[in-house]
């Protein structure tokens, strides 16, 4: 019996522990290695191949455990629980909890759960298997990269000189951040421009690969535009709560239509405006991905 902990989680609210009684696994398989494609080419008398690209496939898993019941009643009711988590329209949340290190993947049901009974009265054995459609594991906790934001300026108790007033904030400006990406993959990461002011053309630049992601557009204060890259691509734009899609402002004609990623290791980024440079604040968050638990 596997003694890493197991939670599975359907639509936020629905849980179950797959490690303990009364769901009890056995083993896993597919939660470590990865399958790849390669593609490859032979020519006349050519003594082995040539390589022409590589790709990470989709991961497929596997759980088998036994259920323990007291009572025929509850053998029923722990299936119906584990038929309403995996179900074949929805994903599941998998987190793996071992040594230490908390990691999550996004899978989905291929079938539904499978039982067979054994020898054992109230004990029966189940298979599940899944798909990750994006095989890489993640930390479970996002990393978040602030390069300007506001600094407190208030102490307490409060007190305010006469004539003098008091600061009550100071805005701390990063326009060049080192991103470090500790895994050994490279991940997608979102970015929010935020504005304080009027901000024209808002983009953020790799000093390393000197490539960038531009926006052509103006921002008002309050606005805030949220950026997504890795598989999931999307542009959005949000001002008093209302959202709206912005991959049309995209600086396609500039070159500025990079989705920039996070290689592993060290990531220096410089963000900027063509004006209202100070008025803009930026943040980067991102997960550490990872190719086994």
């Amino acid at each position: 019996m596997v003694t890493d902990r197991i939670i599975m989680v359907s639509n936020g609210d629905t849980s179950v522990e797959l490690t303990a009684h009364p769901y009890c696994v056995q083993n896993t398989k597919g939660f470590d290695r990865l399958n790849v494609q390669i593609v490859s080419s032979q020519g006349f008398d050519q003594v082995g191949a040539s390589m022409l690209n590589s790709y990470v496939l989709p991961r497929d898993m596997e759980i088998n455990g036994q259920i323990h019941a007291e009572t025929t009643g509850q053998m029923q009711q722990l299936h119906d629980r584990l038929f309403h988590i995996f179900i074949p329209d929805k994903d599941v949340t998998i987190t793996h909890y071992f040594g230490g290190k908390n990691r999550q993947i996004r899978a989905r049901a291929q079938k539904t759960p499978k039982f067979d009974f054994t020898a054992v009265s109230m004990v029966q054995n189940y298979n599940i298997t899944l798909k990750a459609m994006e095989p890489y594991w993640r930390d479970e906790e996002e990393t978040l990269i602030q390069m300007a934001n506001i600094r407190g300026g208030l102490h307490f108790p409060l007190v305010i000189p006469k004539n003098k007033g008091v600061t009550f904030g100071i805005k701390s400006s990063a326009l060049i951040a080192d991103v470090y990406n500790k895994a050994s993959v490279k991940t997608g990461m979102r970015f929010v421009f935020k504005a304080k002011g009027s901000v024209s053309n808002p983009q953020l630049f790799n000093v390393e690969t000197r490539e960038y992601f531009k926006l052509i557009c103006d921002m008002t204060a309050g606005e805030k535009i949220t950026v997504r890259t890795g598989q999931e691509k999307e542009v959005t734009r949000n001002i008093n709560g209302v959202e709206e899609n912005y991959m049309g402002k995209i600086d396609l004609a500039g070159g500025g239509h990079t989705f920039l990623e996070l290689m592993p290791g060290d990531n220096l980024f410089r963000y900027g405006a063509d004006s209202g440079e100070a008025m803009l604040e930026i943040s980067i968050s991102f997960y550490n991905q990872y190719t086994g638990v």
